[in-house]
């Protein structure tokens, strides 16, 4: 039996001979994230498919993004319209919130991190497609 740290010691040494830029892991108890300026992209992180079909490149309005570091909080899902200026989540930092608005209108095609989940500066929130 191996233990935790073999485990993750060989799963680092195959991300870094990897052609990929980043990895995202999520398990019932614990996230990992590890990212590299100059690897591939990464193809865990493609656009989802929503109800009935795919959202290509093309037909993206607008990304809602980080503008800091903060637990996620959606106040849109997939499918619901908007219009620019709209609050689409909110970042909470030490119980302040951030209020984060929707680039374009149109239709929400993907809330990439799920509620309560740690994101980055500049992180992709919300997408929004054109209506």
């Amino acid at each position: 039996m191996t233990s935790p740290i073999h485990d993750i010691r060989a799963m680092l040494l195959q991300f870094e001979r990897s052609p990929l830029k980043d990895l995202y892991f999520r398990s019932a108890d614990w996230s990992l994230f590890l990212a590299r300026p100059e690897g591939g992209a990464n193809p865990l992180l493609a656009l989802e498919v929503g109800a009935a079909e795919a959202v290509t490149a093309a037909t993206i309005a607008g990304v809602a993004q980080a503008p800091h570091l903060g637990l996620f909080e959606p106040c849109c899902a997939a499918g619901d319209a908007v219009q620019v200026g709209d609050v689409v989540a909110r970042l909470d930092v030490l119980g302040r919130k951030t209020e984060v608005v929707s680039t374009a209108a149109g239709v929400v095609s993907a809330v990439r991190p799920l509620a309560n989940d740690l994101v980055e500066y500049g992180a992709d929130l919300v997408e929004i497609a054109a209506a």
